[in-house]
């Protein structure tokens, strides 16, 4: 049905160019019984997605995901992990940090975002990815941050400079074995390596919310995706 559909505006969009002096109105009939009304004049193109996942548009240089990798809705925690990993794990102390290695931290990139490293994009898939330093440094300077619950759930509403908003729940983060602080502050990673300490990536949470926070790459934080 999508590809007939597909098929069907690509020809009549090519028709209507055809005859430039002429503005063609298309007529999409739903199945509500509604019917959606575009001059052909008004199309820049025509496309089709099956990206499961939901982003909101602030008015900012990326799109944010409307829920955390691991969540299936805006107040669920999700997933923590470590920079870096992948996965989820049990313990987030150093000896269980994939790249702590001989009592040091592995170089694996200053960039992490699309890479294999970048849990969003291994998880989610193209275009997701992490966010970097400047990406969330945007989020905290250019939109507006209200302390919010949806259901039972602590967290902030972020609304930006257009008026959409995305919920970031009050997730906590792991050191160790134990999650900490869940209920009271969220944790956030960026996709940014801190050049000054390599231990370390850059970092938002519900303590100052800005993307001036490093911390050591052993914990686990969420991550909330952008494309």
């Amino acid at each position: 049905m999508i590809r007939r559909l597909t098929v069907l505006l690509g020809m009549m969009v090519l028709a209507c160019a055809a005859v430039s002096a002429q503005v063609y109105t298309i007529n999409i009939h739903l199945k509500n019984g509604k019917t959606v009304e575009m001059d052909d004049v008004d199309i820049d193109y025509i496309d089709f997605t099956n990206d499961p996942y939901v982003s909101v548009d602030l008015g900012l240089s990326v799109l944010w995901a409307v829920c955390n990798v691991g969540a299936s809705t805006p107040e669920e925690y999700g997933g923590l992990y470590s920079w870096g990993e992948t996965q989820e794990k049990k313990d987030y102390s150093e000896p269980y940090y994939t790249y702590y290695q001989n009592e040091q931290y592995q170089y694996i990139g200053v960039n992490i975002c699309g890479t294999q490293y970048d849990v969003a994009r291994q998880s989610w898939g193209e275009p997701w990815r992490m966010p970097t330093r400047q990406e969330v440094s945007e989020l905290t300077s250019k939109c507006q941050w209200t302390a919010d619950t949806v259901g039972d759930v602590k967290g902030y509403r972020v609304t930006g400079p257009n008026g959409n908003s995305i919920f970031l729940p009050s997730a906590g983060y792991q050191d160790g074995k134990e999650r900490k602080e869940a209920g009271t502050s969220g944790f956030y990673w960026t996709g940014t390596l801190n050049r000054n300490m390599t231990s370390s990536a850059y970092n938002i949470n519900f303590r100052g919310y800005d993307a001036e926070w490093s911390a050591s790459r052993a914990y686990g934080f969420s991550v909330r995706p952008v494309r």
